[in-house]
């Protein structure tokens, strides 16, 4: 397939170059790693094993790049108003558009520039840094879950499609039939880890497991994700919260990336991760009383209006 990579961070950068590496003709969307990545290959140092890239095809610009069979969106949610200009450039009448952003309301985004039928959620469990540019560092994880936006008609069949796509590159997937399926079981970690993370100034999970009670507070925020899950008709697995404390545990110093924008100065991505989410727990009147803290401090942290 010829897939766009919109945004070339280190999610967009290791998905990519594992596409690459099983024979896609894939094409990297990015601005200041453009130039780096063209000059000295891309470099992905990963637990499941390295790539390197050596001419990866990289532009600065969705019109440089052209039509593609599959548009991967990559880049930060702040960056959605972008997508008036992008995706006319990448989409013709076949192209599929996947979003592989955090949180809530991006696929929604993309469907007032592609039919709702061809638009798709990918969440994606993964720890990858950019050490800097066109060197990435994968950590731990890499499994994508796939939902159509749309959850009647031959959506699920083509999010099937895709996790088999996924598979052959050494991608891990799944495929489900709801997008709600899969948003809770990411956002049960994103909320309460790379919000801690955040709210405490951009510090490490190592960090947040050595603080007095904040692995605690975190297992309680992630109780009443998961209950609001459930209150809005998606239960999710309950070994999950045991599963999610044990694997982030191991992550050391990696640091969410949240946490990550907020130390560079990059706008974060609070709306999709946490507002948007919150107001679905107040729509069913779900009880986050821990959720709701961590939100004020997010906001305090960052300078939202109450």
């Amino acid at each position: 397939m010829k897939i766009a990579i919109l945004g070339a961070g280190a999610l967009g950068c290791y998905y990519g170059a594992r596409l690459a590496e099983a024979g896609h003709d894939v094409c990297f969307i990015a601005r200041s790693a453009c130039t780096p990545m063209q000059s000295k290959g891309l470099k992905v140092t990963s637990v499941d094993g390295d790539i390197f890239l050596p001419e990866p095809h990289c532009c600065r610009t969705a019109q440089e790049c052209g039509p593609v069979d599959l548009v991967l969106v990559a880049w930060k949610t702040s960056a959605n108003p972008q997508f008036s200009s992008a995706l006319p450039a990448l989409v013709r009448d076949d192209t599929e558009v996947m979003t592989l952003q955090n949180g809530m309301g991006n696929a929604e985004e993309i469907a007032r520039f592609v039919p709702q039928e061809r638009v798709f959620v990918g969440l994606c469990f993964v720890c990858c840094m950019m050490d800097q540019p066109a060197e990435i560092s994968h950590l731990e994880g890499g499994k994508v879950n796939i939902a159509p936006l749309r959850a009647d008609g031959p959506g699920f069949g083509r999010a099937c499609s895709f996790a088999e796509l996924f598979e052959k590159a050494r991608i891990p997937a799944q495929a489900f039939r709801h997008p709600e399926e899969i948003f809770w079981t990411k956002l049960s970690w994103n909320i309460p880890f790379n919000g801690l993370c955040l709210a405490h100034g951009g510090i490490s999970i190592r960090k947040l497991f050595s603080m007095a009670g904040e692995p605690e507070r975190a297992r309680r925020i992630m109780n009443e994700v998961c209950l609001t899950a459930e209150m809005r008709g998606f239960p999710l697995p309950m070994e999950l919260v045991e599963e999610q404390m044990e694997r982030t545990s191991r992550m050391g110093e990696f640091i969410p990336s949240s946490a990550v924008d907020y130390l560079r100065g990059r706008p974060v991505e609070y709306q999709a991760i946490w507002g948007t989410p919150l107001s679905r727990a107040r729509e069913v009147h779900a009880p986050v009383p821990e959720w709701e803290k961590l939100d004020t401090a997010i906001r305090a942290r960052l300078g939202l209006n109450a």
